[in-house]
């Protein structure tokens, strides 16, 4: 039987841990402070070419918050499905088996479908620049990219190296949705980070990619976010 001073160890460990546990989902805090968003590679090596001249440097200050440490997984979305609140994930069509796999990060599911997800932790999807920040750093982690769009998967989440804030797969392995529009329309919204099937020069912490909301891409996913209290 665990003993009140066992319970009470454990809930110290629990408050002074860097990571929270969330519906079986670790987190990890991004201080409070100013940050540097954007960068020159536009102006500098593109000639402000049209798909990355929206990358201005900026400064932003943002309130400390809390972000998943993986990319959701399969066996996270099923989780919510199981409770009655998720969409179905849908299916590759042609190799459902190679985008099923517990570990992989989950796709096929809408902006919708993971603020649903999202919102069922007691969380949100990140804001631009929330995700942009957690990406940023001297390490920006392991990537899984480049391979070829037929016959290339996600690969498990986890598999490469972290990134300085001890965040995986920010960079490749699946574009990330967040909270925010791509350009004035608003239809659009934006996902970062590139994916299993991006050229090297996508994987940048600045580089903004709008995609439909309404659709389901074999190289979307999502990762979650909370504002700490």
């Amino acid at each position: 039987m665990t003993s009140l001073i066992q319970i009470s160890l454990m809930m110290v460990i629990m408050m002074h841990s860097p990571f929270i546990a969330d519906a079986g989902v670790s987190q990890i805090l991004v201080p409070e402070g100013e940050y540097s968003l954007g960068s020159l590679y536009c102006e500098e090596e593109q000639g402000n070419a049209d798909w990355c001249n929206d990358e201005v440097p900026s400064k932003v200050n943002l309130v400390a918050f809390w972000i998943d440490k993986y990319e959701v997984s399969n066996a996270d979305y099923r989780e919510c499905f199981i409770a009655g609140v998720c969409e179905p994930s849908v299916l590759h069509e042609d190799r459902p088996q190679e985008f099923n796999k517990p570990r992989q990060p989950v796709v096929f599911v809408n902006w919708e479908d993971a603020r649903t997800y999202c919102s069922w932790r007691g969380g949100k999807l990140p804001t631009e620049m929330q995700w942009e920040v957690a990406a940023e750093g001297e390490k920006l982690g392991g990537a899984h990219f480049g391979q070829p769009y037929g016959n290339g998967a996600p690969e498990i989440i986890g598999k490469f190296e972290a990134n300085s804030h001890g965040l995986y797969d920010m960079m490749g392995n699946v574009y990330e949705w967040t909270l925010n529009e791509y350009g004035p329309s608003g239809k659009n919204k934006v996902v970062r980070g590139g994916a299993w099937n991006s050229a090297s020069h996508f994987l940048r912490t600045s580089d903004r990619v709008g995609k439909d909301p309404e659709l389901r891409y074999s190289d979307v996913g999502f990762r979650c976010v909370k504002i700490q209290q």
